[in-house]
């Protein structure tokens, strides 16, 4: 007992020295003045320009915790002056005792004002190649499995440019909260949002979010399971769940709801022109719930609902897999006014042109049944429609013999 006793006052006083040391190092020592060397480190490995505007901050004991103030990642050669990476603030952190134990534990990563600049050339070349260095991986080293209590990032901005395509990508007002990261643990708490901006979006581009409470993902991402989750874009939110195995063979089931949103005003925010129509007011009012599964390129949706402005819809959906897929629905509504969705007439307009080459991959059969339907001043009552979309284009076929 004496010898314990004498163990934990000798442990005791280690642990006092060395948070008596940890505090002289930082009353005594500015970190600041490190600030050239890392820079010219950074500079060294990367062969990119590395700038530490702000102060830098470090904090000890139970965290060894860096707090840099304004800083910036140079581009690669060629793209331009701006840096691929810059920020206005970043904090990260790190337990001291396992650190000594060769492992990783991280406190939350904080991250504001971001500014990430992404492009690829039309040669395939990108700012972001080069970043990991030339030297292969030692076989021998023990991987390192970082434990992070999670991701903060805010008032951020990512830039995607492809050259080749063109094509931009811009995520602005970017706001990313996460909880505990560890490999083979799942992600919690996970909610993302900001707004996007895309050739031929609105100015103002679309607000999104999603959010998912656990998704949990194994150490080869060979299946995901995501018992709810909910997104919005624009005016469209959706809740759903999400599981099922990946690999070569993928095969995922889930379900889905959405609001009632307005697809007209959905289309026009991401530069689609809405169909036009005799009533204008028509696609204001769209909603759909249904459950799905998709394995190795079959898709299925069954059962379903739908509803189409005052019109309300049930069926189910299926498509095979292969080289030429095939498409089968059916679909039951209640009343449905045609009149309200056939375009209005224009002498002026060119006529229309049924793109044949693109229905070919969109091959699909079905029927469409209605307890009434209503064109003008014709009323009809136990409406049947049997549809097929091939390479003749969109027409109804008659009930083969023998069918029910």
């Amino acid at each position: 007992m004496r010898l314990l006793k004498w163990l934990s006052l000798g442990l005791g006083a280690l642990v006092a020295l060395v948070v008596l040391g940890v505090l002289v190092i930082v009353w005594l020592v500015d970190p600041n003045s490190f600030k050239s060397n890392i820079e010219s480190r950074v500079r060294a490995a990367t062969g990119r320009d590395f700038r530490l505007a702000g102060d830098i901050e470090l904090g000890f004991f139970p965290w060894l915790a860096l707090r840099t103030g304004e800083g910036s990642f140079g581009n690669a050669p060629g793209f331009g002056p701006e840096p691929m990476v810059s920020w206005k603030s970043a904090q990260i952190g790190a337990k001291v005792f396992p650190l000594l134990h060769g492992e990783l534990k991280a406190d939350r990563v904080l991250l504001n004002g971001a500014d990430l600049r992404l492009v690829r050339r039309a040669d395939g070349s990108a700012n972001w190649q080069g970043l990991g260095g030339d030297a292969p991986a030692d076989p021998n080293a023990e991987p390192l499995e970082p434990h992070i209590d999670g991701v903060h990032i805010e008032d951020s901005r990512v830039l995607f440019v492809d050259e080749g395509v063109p094509r931009r990508v811009e995520i602005t007002a970017l706001n990313l909260t996460t909880g505990y990261i560890a490999p083979g643990e799942p992600y919690t708490d996970t909610e993302v949002a900001g707004v996007l901006h895309m050739d031929g979006f609105a100015p103002q581009g679309v607000p999104f979010r999603l959010e998912v409470p656990k998704a949990a993902l194994p150490k080869d991402f060979t299946a995901v399971e995501v018992k709810e989750f909910s997104a919005q874009f624009g005016g469209f939110e959706v809740d759903g769940a999400v599981s099922g195995t990946l690999g070569e063979a993928p095969k995922l089931a889930g379900k889905v709801v959405t609001n009632e949103f307005d697809l007209r005003a959905l289309l026009n925010s991401v530069g689609i022109a809405p169909p036009k129509t005799t009533d204008a007011q028509a696609l204001g009012k769209v909603r759909f719930a249904g459950s799905w599964i998709y394995d190795a390129g079959a898709i299925g949706i069954d059962p379903f609902t739908f509803a189409l402005d005052d019109t309300h819809f049930s069926g189910s959906f299926h498509r095979s897999a292969g080289a030429n897929p095939v498409g089968e629905f059916a679909l039951r509504g209640d009343e449905l006014n045609l009149s309200r969705y056939i375009p209005p007439p224009d002498p002026a307009s060119e006529p229309f042109v049924l793109p044949t080459a693109a229905l070919k991959a969109l091959m699909f059969r079905g029927s469409v049944e209605l307890e009434r339907a209503t064109l003008d001043d014709i009323d009809m009552k136990g409406v049947t429609l049997r549809l097929l979309l091939d390479e003749q284009g969109l027409r109804t076929v008659t009930k083969p013999e023998g069918t029910p």
